[in-house]
């Protein structure tokens, strides 16, 4: 196989992967458990529990009692409950000091009696491991209707037209990287960043707030949000870079036949 028909298989793979939902490649089944064994603790308002599962030393028991008591008035012990990963960064330092891993999650979690905000953060080193901090906050945001596939049955015209601008977006986006690997203009490498990236414009409305906002950016959607809390999100987003490229596409690829005559005629 070619490796412009390998590379555009991998790319194809990439995409589907990303339309189908790149929350769902967010997992770690460590995160899974620890934020399931602190949610048991709660509910059974376990404090010993909670700071036996702490990162060494990180904490003193007066100062987690302290903590521990705030965070008392804001659970709710239920029966029942589901978790979901809204995010979740893990990264490795290296330094003169030893090396340790950080990783930090934050939860969502819907119970009989309230929805919380669960933040996580656990590390790992040679002194140790455990929850290096936790936070949590009454109230979650989960989106109602996102615009996406998973909900394709209440989803708007609007929405719907957004969500096909995205996809031929990155159908434009992997013919193009296709297409610059092949004709190798001139200073190509820098066509492959720029064929990567979007301008993106965003309205964030609340029941509270208001904000727009817009940017140079890789990897986004357009797409338009709708927030059981009342709160609205619209992104649109244009593959600028893929765009300017094929614009701009006859006269690169002149200019790099022009370059090799220039060298040929020198020899």
């Amino acid at each position: 196989m070619k490796k412009s028909g390998i590379l555009m298989l991998l790319l194809s793979v990439l995409f589907c992967c990303v339309l189908s939902g790149c929350a769902d490649l967010l997992k770690s089944e460590d995160m899974d458990r620890e934020v399931e064994n602190l949610i048991q603790a709660l509910n059974e308002d376990d404090a010993d529990r909670i700071f036996l599962s702490m990162y060494p030393g990180v904490v003193t028991r007066e100062e987690f009692d302290k903590s521990y008591a705030a965070v008392r008035e804001i659970w709710e012990p239920s029966d029942g409950h589901t978790t979901k990963l809204r995010s979740i960064n893990t990264r490795k330092n290296v330094n003169k000091s030893g090396d340790y891993l950080i990783c930090q999650a934050q939860y969502y979690v819907y119970t009989q009696a309230q929805d919380y905000t669960i933040t996580l953060t656990y590390r790992c080193d040679d002194n140790g491991d455990g929850v290096y901090q936790f936070n949590l906050n009454a109230g979650a945001e989960p989106v109602l209707v996102s615009g996406g596939f998973t909900t394709a049955g209440k989803n708007s015209a609007l929405q719907w037209a957004l969500l096909l601008l995205s996809v031929l977006s990155y159908l434009l986006i992997i013919v193009t990287v296709v297409d610059i690997l092949r004709k190798r203009p001139r200073l190509f490498g820098v066509w492959l960043a720029a064929a990567l990236s979007f301008i993106g414009f965003w309205i964030q409305a609340a029941p509270a707030s208001f904000h727009v906002g817009g940017s140079v950016t890789w990897f986004v959607f357009s797409s338009f949000k709708i927030y059981s809390t009342g709160g609205r999100q619209f992104v649109f987003a244009l593959p600028v870079g893929a765009i300017v490229y094929w614009c701009l596409r006859k006269k690169l690829l002149s200019q790099k036949m022009q370059g090799m005559k220039g060298i040929t005629g020198a020899k």
